[in-house]
Parts: structure tokens; sequence; C-alpha cells
């Protein structure tokens, strides 16, 4: 009964707060200078590390500039190893799972459509029975998501016009918000195998931008930034994945950070 109240009401609340106007406002403050004085308390409130951006708060025109602050990338050194593959973000992870045959996954005890998701069509897919993992990027956390692997890639859709928040509290009482925020749909093609990157854009700022123009990239690249906190979803290939101790629900992560590890096609038979 609270529960089923509660999610009502956070639902409501939500609507009530995040329509065209109020994104048209939020969007517009946060890229004016009048929202400067703003990111000292934002700084505070989220305890930012300056170390990492080599710049103080007078170097932002505004709240906008700094959410997409870059970092001095020597402080994120991305992993060597053999078939590595990295976390493409900093962020929390919140879930880790298996798409399931009838192409739905789980996320905090709700069931989300696989298809939805994506924009897929056919229910006999590469994914099926593969991992997948949600990473969310926090207020505080570099804006900045970066390619998990050496690949070449390719955008196959734009979906969702609306954001509702991405947090715990977002996940466990909105409507089904990893299928139905704005999101772009990332395929990754490593070798001789797939992965899905998927950004998702968070509440009342849509704003993902691809800053890479090519159509390859390198472990750690960067790829493109959200104008907000948010949330990234990887999917994997059935039998391509390995994942690391580092990949546990809760856990911090840092791009470049070691997150499991590919198996080649020949490894994967082998087994």
């Amino acid at each position: 009964m609270f529960n089923t109240a509660a999610k009502v009401l956070y639902r409501s609340l939500i609507e009530l707060t995040n329509n065209r106007l109020t994104s048209y406002l939020i969007k517009n403050f946060c890229e004016s200078k009048l929202s400067k004085p703003v990111i000292p308390l934002f700084s505070k409130h989220y305890r930012i590390n300056w170390n990492e951006t080599e710049r103080t708060a007078s170097d932002f025109d505004s709240l906008a500039s700094f959410f997409i602050r870059d970092i001095n990338l020597n402080l994120r050194p991305v992993a060597k190893e053999k078939n590595a593959i990295v976390s493409p973000v900093d962020g929390v992870v919140q879930t880790v799972g298996m798409i399931n045959p009838n192409q739905t996954f789980m996320v905090k005890g709700k069931d989300y459509s696989f298809a939805e998701l994506t924009g897929f069509k056919s229910a006999d897919h590469k994914y099926n029975g593969g991992c997948f993992a949600v990473l969310y990027l926090s207020p505080r956390h570099y804006h900045r998501f970066h390619s998990p692997v050496s690949c070449t890639y390719q955008k196959l859709a734009e979906l969702g016009k609306r954001s509702y928040p991405v947090n715990t509290m977002g996940l466990k009482y909105g409507k089904d918000v990893l299928s139905k925020n704005y999101r772009y749909v990332y395929e990754l093609t490593r070798a001789d195998q797939q992965m899905l990157m998927i950004p998702v854009g968070a509440m009342n700022i849509n704003s993902i931008v691809q800053t890479n123009t090519g159509n390859r990239l390198e472990t750690g690249e960067e790829l493109g930034y959200f104008s907000f906190g948010s949330t990234v979803i990887l999917v994997f290939e059935k039998d391509m994945f390995t994942p690391s101790d580092n990949l546990t629900e809760g856990r911090e992560l840092q791009v470049g950070q070691i997150i499991g590890y590919a198996e080649s096609q020949e490894e994967a038979s082998a087994l």
C-alpha cells in the first residue's frame, strides 16, 4: 500500500515539474551567466574534486559549462590488459544482469522491454542471453562518456522525447525510465563480436552530445558527453563478456577501470 501511494505521489510530482516549459527554463538558466554563482554551492554540496579539473569555479561561465567539464585524463589510466573491457564513465554500478529469452531485463525489481529500450524489432536477437550493466552518473560525476573497447561503431537510433530521473528513486518509482527517456543507441564492433552502449538522458535536460566524428574509437577515447547526471547502459552479445569483481552493484567506477573481459567466438564455442 505504501509503495503504491509513494509511486503515485512521486510520478505526479515529476510530471508537474517535468514539462516542456520547465525544461526550457532550467536549460536556459543553466546555460546563462546567471547560473555562475551557483557553481561554488553546487561544488560544495556534491564535494567536487577540483584537483581533477585543474581549474576553479571562476573559470566556468555557467553551470552548464561546469557540468561538461573535462578532467586530466592522466588521472584515468586506461587498463591495457588483453581483452579487457573498461568502464566508459565515472559512475556507480546500479545493476548487472542478463537479457532474458523473452527480451526483458530486470532493474531494481522492475522488468524492462529490451525491444523498447533499443528499438530492435526482431525477437530472435544476438543479445538474447547476453549480459547487461547499468552505470549511473550523478550530478557530481564527470559527465563525459568514453569507449569501453577499441572498436568501430555506429549510432543505430535516437529514441525518446522526454527524460525522467534515473537515480535510485527514479528507477524504483518511475515508469520504465530507462526505456522511455531520451537516449542514443550505439553498436560497437570489436573483432568478431558486438555490444551496445546506450547513453540515457536525465530529468529536464535531454542533451546528449556526440563529440567523436569518425567511426572508430580506441579504448578510453571520448565519444560524447551529457549536460547533466545520467546513465549509460552496456549490453553484450551472448557469450562475449565475463564481468570482473569491479562490476558489482553499488561499486564506484572510473573511466578506464576494468569491468570485465571479452571472449572471442572461438573461446566461447570451446566452453
